[in-house]
């Protein structure tokens, strides 16, 4: 049984680790509630701060208090983890559904920073 629906609009990254060692990274965006239905933006090339304007929806359930945010850099072979973060759903249906937020990609040990990517978040 649904729980509403969450829209998410993966608009940009800015300053993202560079995982490269020649040129800059080749950058996309995985989203997911769960591990079993995973949604993903494009990948741009060449840039540390990539711009997607992707929208994406999900069908909430019972339990799925988390949207999962991972960044990678596309690799001819694979792809290199830049970095992860969590938006609590509790805390955006506290702030009225609606949310425009820069999301950062914290370090290890919340030291420093790999980043952040701009979402904008809407549950209905």
């Amino acid at each position: 049984m649904s729980h509403g629906t969450l829209r998410v609009t993966v608009v940009e990254g800015r300053n993202l680790k560079d995982e490269d060692t020649l040129g800059q990274n080749d950058a996309f965006v995985e989203l997911y509630l769960d591990d079993d239905y995973k949604q993903r933006t494009a990948t741009i090339k060449d840039t540390n701060s990539p711009t997607w304007n992707e929208q994406f929806s999900f069908n909430l359930q019972k339990g799925q208090d988390n949207l999962h945010i991972k960044v990678y850099d596309a690799d001819e072979v694979g792809k290199d983890a830049i970095g992860s973060a969590k938006v609590c759903l509790k805390k955006l249906r506290e702030a009225g559904g609606q949310s425009d937020q820069w999301v950062k990609l914290p370090a290890h040990f919340g030291l420093g920073s790999h980043g952040e990517i701009h979402l904008i978040l809407s549950l209905s």
